[in-house]
């Protein structure tokens, strides 16, 4: 510490050595808080498909000397900048979004808005906290759509990651089906055993006409896709009349794939793009705070989001590298202290 500040003049970030090449950690010097801001001590910040997106693109639309990676974490407030809010979360636990691409969350600190910020409840540890936003907003994106769009059910592409849990448990809580798409017969095999009801293996030879038959059965009107593969054609065509394609994801990496659009126009298929940013400023800060309650009400109360390693910042790249590895094994999670 330093200058009576409560942080110190130099912190530890992660950053890509060139592009393409492996993330490193450097010091830096620790931002300052400005109007509407505050400093985060960063505790836990979680490796997810998002991030690994930003780094692939980095590049392209940041300055890499600069850019830190990271999405979410949670963390403790130790410095705020002028405004009400900023003075409400002071010294609070808090779960929190980046701001900047100067200022992720793959640090000892980080600067951000106090609207990116949100209490913790005293029941949810620093590791779940971390992981309150993304895969716990997205899911309730989904079920909100679901509802204004008056589906009777989902289907779910890569349906065994975190996110894929957790579409589930609320789809039980809100008594809606979902069919969950998996990527190969073990993932099959280990949703079975957890309760999951529909399970579909898109390996299977007869896939594409499972899913077809579940669907129509369960009026599943509406596909959350989050591989984007060349398989969605095919899954396209058998889906029920009316129905809607959401892709929040390109796990399969695949630049251009081919859809009929014979089959679009016929059944009516209608395709979009979510992405959480996006519905966020839709919703507004008050409905965002509302569905952070539930969130936090969720995780204070059973729903807990399997971890399967945790690294120091200065395993940032073993870290990536394992979570690549084992995506349907739990979250990964960067622990700065």
């Amino acid at each position: 510490m330093s200058d009576n500040k409560p942080y110190p003049p130099v912190m530890k970030g992660v950053f890509i050595e060139k592009q393409g090449g492996p993330l490193i950690v450097r010091e830096v010097r620790t931002p300052a808080p400005g109007h509407g801001e505050v400093l985060v001590k960063i505790k836990a910040a979680p490796v997810n498909p998002s991030d690994l997106a930003a780094l692939r693109n980095a590049s392209a639309v940041n300055d890499i000397t600069t850019f830190i990676p990271g999405l979410e974490a949670s963390g403790v407030v130790v410095a705020s900048g002028k405004g009400i809010l900023p003075h409400l979360w002071m010294g609070k636990r808090v779960a929190c979004s980046s701001e900047y691409s100067t200022s992720g969350t793959w640090a000892e600190y980080m600067v951000t808005h106090a609207g990116k910020c949100f209490p913790l409840s005293s029941k949810v540890s620093d590791e779940q906290g971390s992981m309150s936003l993304v895969n716990p907003m997205t899911a309730l994106s989904f079920f909100e759509i679901a509802r204004e769009q008056n589906h009777k059910a989902i289907i779910n592409n890569a349906a065994a990651s975190a996110l894929g849990r957790i579409v589930e448990l609320l789809g039980e809580k809100n008594g809606m089906p979902v069919i969950n798409i998996v990527r190969n017969q073990k993932q099959a095999e280990d949703l079975k055993s957890l309760g999951s009801r529909y399970v579909l293996d898109s390996t299977d030879p007869v896939f594409i006409e499972n899913l077809g038959i579940l669907s129509h059965r369960l009026k599943a009107t509406v596909l959350f896709d989050s591989v984007c593969s060349r398989q969605l054609g095919q899954m396209i065509d058998v889906l029920p009349q009316g129905s809607s394609v959401i892709i929040y994801g390109n796990l399969s990496r695949e630049e251009l794939i081919m859809i009929n659009p014979r089959g679009l126009i016929d059944n009516n298929i209608k395709i979009s793009g979510f992405f959480l940013g996006s519905r966020a400023k839709e919703n507004g800060v008050l409905k965002n705070i509302m569905n952070l309650r539930k969130v936090n009400s969720l995780m204070g109360s059973g729903l807990t989001i399997k971890i399967h390693d945790r690294f120091p910042l200065s395993r940032a790249q073993e870290a990536v590298d394992t979570y690549l590895a084992n995506m349907s094994e739990g979250k990964v999670i960067l622990m700065p202290g």
